[in-house]
This record gives structure tokens, sequence and C-alpha cells, in this order.
């Protein structure tokens, strides 16, 4: 499966609900296609995790850890573990910042596009991202900053931008050539920028 189709299918997941608020989907999509479905796991020493059991491979939370973060936070690592599972990475020992940062940002870009977060919503997101060595043991990747306003940069993924009337398609063009650089880096950016060119002109805001 190709990452843009991984993507695709990591955006149209579906959430469930706790004490009315999102914090869970109710399934991930691996790099194979696979559906992992979501456990509550009150064993489980982690926020979010990758899971093995006689049923198969599931993603587990753990509800009752670090409670003082918002839902959207909680919401956030969800997805970044989804998107690790849908990138291959989940389960890896010792995954670099980079890749981490990766997952992040994927899984920010699946929140949005599916409405389950505004992107008025991101300042106070962000805010809430701000962990000690100790929290860090209980959350999903190395220890890191986070600054979503990368997360347009090419090498990285591209945040859908704000549609425009006058031209619909372009948002999703670029969003597609930028997909493949999940999987090989700044080394594709020459063919990425080539992409993009045949996307047109940006609309006017």
């Amino acid at each position: 499966m190709k990452s843009w189709q991984i993507f695709c299918v990591a955006a149209v997941m579906t959430a469930s609900a706790h004490a009315q608020t999102v914090t869970t989907f109710e399934s991930c999509t691996d790099a194979a296609g696979h559906t992992l479905p979501a456990v509550e796991d009150a064993k489980l020493a982690k926020l979010v995790a990758v899971g093995h059991d006689k049923d198969g491979t599931s993603i587990h939370y753990n509800p009752a850890v670090l409670v003082r973060l918002k839902p959207a936070t909680r919401l956030f690592f969800f997805a970044h573990e989804c998107a690790a599972i849908s990138l291959g990475d989940a389960g890896k020992a010792a995954l670099s910042v980079d890749r981490a940062r990766q997952a992040d940002c994927l899984g920010l870009a699946t929140l949005l596009d599916g409405g389950y977060l505004k992107r008025e919503e991101l300042p106070e997101l962000q805010a809430d991202l701000n962990f000690s060595e100790a929290e860090w043991a209980l959350l999903p990747g190395q220890p890191r900053s986070f600054d979503f306003a990368a997360c347009r940069s090419p090498g990285v993924v591209r945040l859908p931008a704000e549609k425009s009337p006058a031209k619909p398609g372009w948002d999703a063009c670029v969003r597609t050539c930028a997909a493949p650089l999940l999987a090989c880096g700044n080394h594709c950016l020459e063919t990425y920028q080539q992409c993009v060119a045949g996307c047109g002109g940006k609309p006017d805001k």
C-alpha cells in the first residue's frame, strides 16, 4: 500500500467517545492495510501503545494515564501512534526524533482532515504538549518539542491548507505530492517540487 493510500485510510478512521469527549479512534490501519482495533487496557503503563495478544495485534490505551491531559492532547497522541503504525514504525525501538515528528504531523493532519480538531484549537493543544522527563516515559516516541508550523515544511508532511473556492483541487494536489516524502525524506525534494509545479499556481486567498 502506498503512503498516500495509507494516509487516506487513516483519515477516515471512526472515533469513539469517552465521557462525551473523543480521545481515541475505534481502530487504526497498519502499513499492510490490516485493521488494528483499539482496546482499553487498565494495565498498560503508557498512554497508548501497540499490544500483542492471542487475538492478534491491537492498539492499547489507558485512560487513567496522565489524567491531567486535555482530551485533544490525548487524541493527538492516539493519532500519533496510529500514524506510526501506518508508517510501519510501531514497536520499533529508538526511533529518531525526526521520525517521531513525521508521525506527529501525519497524526495531526488526520485529526484536521477528520474534523476532530479545528485549526483555531492548535495553539491550545501545542501549549499542552509540555512534559517532564517522568511523563515522557508514559508517552509514545522520544522526548521532543512540538512545532506544528514545521509540519507545513517539505520533507515532513504538508498539512491541508485552507480550501479556496477559486481552485479547490490545488490543496489536494500538493498534499498528494507531499505524501511520498514520508517514505523517502528530503532526498525526494526535487521530485516533490516538480510534482507541485504540475498542480498549477496557488489560488489567491
